[in-house]
């Protein structure tokens, strides 16, 4: 009996890992008036936020989208401390208010508004597309989750409009708390970097970073903090030209200088919350020329969209727009999302110029004809009682 119960609990298992899945929750567009505590330059102006989290079992990562909105300046973001931050698991660590900030030609492109944020789970993996159309380039930051993994993955997709002359990105992280009286450091594949130090790194040995502090620690406390644990960085070595940081006492903000012939970027970002020092350490060490080695390969394409079945969709919505005739709305509704993803599919499946643009504007449209769906089938049913 004992035998059987532990078989069947093997199963169970087996078969849920199986089907594992990330958890997407999109949080929508909140709004409110940045007040005392703001930065200075949006006090007074609205506030925008948007949050998407993505759980994949192990770890929830939360992305939020923030900006100020001024009426006199409608075309205009305004970034308070950034515009992409990381709220979840900790909101230190990969800062909340702004961690990931990326530079064109010496323009931040936070300074647009954003176009689109959208996301969504397919199979075991979640997506969260931050889609930019400046008037540099079109921009999607794509964050990307596996189920059962620790690691968000990253990439930044470029389709200039210009020469780009130059790329930066700057990520900005305070390792495991908002504090200004611990011991900052950051660990690379071959040294120890202290709180102080300026350094450039060794791209031929150094394509990893993990942030710490030896005082807080996850776990130690102090009156009004509790340290949360290291965070950490990689990316694809021949993708920069340089990288280099300065370990604040508070902020640790890392610049890389990309090539700006490349279109194509590719980082992981690590928020060991919850995990101590000398686990994370023993943990990249371990994982890390492995993770390069994946990273370089990772497929970032999202094939459920290019791939979706816009004939098939169309033949079961035709079949319950005739159960409701005199539903003049739904059918236009449904008649001109069937245009614009006919257009659109066919561009992001050639891959020219015009893909990040159309993708994202057909992840949009999917969205709404499968929200739609449920409300039109009810409609159809309810018609034939």
């Amino acid at each position: 009996m004992k035998t059987a119960c532990l078989t069947a609990l093997s199963c169970l298992i087996a078969c849920a890992l199986a089907h594992a899945q990330v958890l997407v929750t999109d949080y929508g567009v909140q709004t409110s008036i940045a007040g005392p505590g703001a930065p200075a330059h949006i006090i007074g102006l609205q506030r925008i936020s948007h949050v998407i989290a993505m759980d994949t079992g192990v770890k929830a990562y939360g992305l939020q989208y923030t900006i100020a909105h001024d009426d006199k300046r409608p075309d205009i973001a305004i970034p308070g401390e950034g515009y992409i931050g990381m709220s979840q698991p900790s909101g230190q660590n990969w800062y909340g208010g702004g961690f990931f900030d990326l530079q064109i030609n010496g323009q931040t492109i936070g300074a647009t508004r954003i176009h689109s944020l959208t996301s969504r789970s397919v199979g075991d993996r979640g997506y969260a597309d931050f889609v930019f159309d400046t008037a540099l380039s079109v921009v999607r930051i794509r964050f990307v989750t596996l189920a059962n993994s620790d690691a968000l993955y990253c990439q930044a997709l470029l389709e200039p409009k210009t020469e780009i002359k130059s790329l930066r990105v700057v990520v900005r992280c305070y390792p495991s708390d908002f504090v200004s009286n611990g011991d900052r450091h950051v660990l690379t594949p071959v040294r120890d970097i202290a709180q102080g130090e300026k350094v450039e790194l060794n791209l031929g040995k150094e394509c990893w970073l993990l942030y710490y502090d030896r005082i807080y620690d996850a776990g130690y406390t102090s009156p009004g903090h509790t340290g949360v644990g290291p965070c950490s960085a990689l990316w694809v070595g021949s993708q920069a030209d340089k990288v280099g940081f300065t370990v604040g006492g508070y902020g640790i903000d890392t610049a890389m200088t990309l090539k700006p012939q490349l279109r194509d970027f590719r980082f992981v970002f690590f928020d060991h919350a919850g995990q101590r020092n000398d686990a994370a350490m023993a943990s990249l060490r371990a994982r890390g020329e492995t993770l390069q080695q994946e990273l370089s390969t990772f497929v970032f394409t999202d094939p459920t969209i290019a791939g979706w079945s816009l004939t098939e969709k169309q033949a079961e919505i035709q079949k319950w727009l005739a159960a409701v005739p005199g539903d003049k709305e739904f059918a236009a509704r449904y008649e001109q999302w069937r245009k614009e993803l006919s257009t659109g599919l066919k561009a992001i499946q050639s891959g020219e110029p015009g893909a990040i643009m159309a993708e994202a504007n057909a992840a949009r449209i999917i969205s709404e004809w499968e929200r739609g769906v449920p409300e039109l089938r009810l409609k159809a049913l309810l018609n034939g009682i």
